[in-house]
């Protein structure tokens, strides 16, 4: 196997790393920054048309965007483990995936060229992520993780658009399940590991 990670751990490349660590894969790590003007080069474009990172390069299949990425290693890597073998949880794993992305991930962003766009909208934007964790708190009442009775991607993608450097700034007092499950997450010997050889 031939897996390099393209991008920074200060980006969403953590999500992958963290993935990569679950999967204990070996992989080459090429930690090129967002405004690295490599991401604009031919070479890179013809692995992401948008310049952009995280990308992976897996045995001669480039692949962009976290989410994805980590759907898909999961899915090849761990069948059955990571990735869970019914159709009825990979329904759920991508339905949650997808969630992250569209339902939390714009709110909680907390990308540094955005901050000042995030200020003026941000008396707008509390009732979505009041929302949005309301959500998160009801699915977790009760249960460990997400999918079944085990971890899955599931629980890490939507763990990684919470990341601790997000979190610290959201009030979660009012989702005491959404504080367990994310400290549950954040506590995996893999999520540990890549924090420590990566943050």
């Amino acid at each position: 196997m031939a897996l390099t990670i393209h991008g920074t751990s200060r980006s969403r490349t953590m999500r992958v790393l963290w993935v990569a660590a679950e999967l204990g894969l070996d992989f080459e790590h090429d930690p090129v920054a967002v405004a690295d003007p490599r991401l604009k080069s031919p070479e890179f474009l013809r692995l992401n048309p948008a310049g952009a990172i995280p990308t992976i390069e897996d045995d001669g299949f480039a692949l962009a965007e976290s989410l994805a990425i980590n759907l898909y290693l999961a899915k090849r890597y761990d069948l059955g483990g990571l990735y869970p073998f019914a159709l009825e949880d990979e329904a759920q794993v991508w339905r949650w995936s997808l969630w992250a992305q569209g339902e939390l991930e714009p709110w909680v962003m907390r990308d540094l060229r955005l901050a000042e766009l995030r200020d003026a909208v941000a008396p707008h934007t509390a009732p979505m992520i009041a929302a949005a964790l309301a959500t998160l708190d009801r699915a977790l009442d009760r249960r460990d993780w997400l999918v079944g009775g085990a971890f899955t991607v599931a629980d890490l993608n939507v763990a990684a658009v919470l990341s601790p450097s997000r979190a610290e700034h959201l009030e979660l007092a009012p989702y005491p399940s959404v504080a367990d499950w994310l400290a549950r997450c954040y506590a995996r010997p893999a999520a540990k590991a890549t924090r420590l050889r990566f943050g």
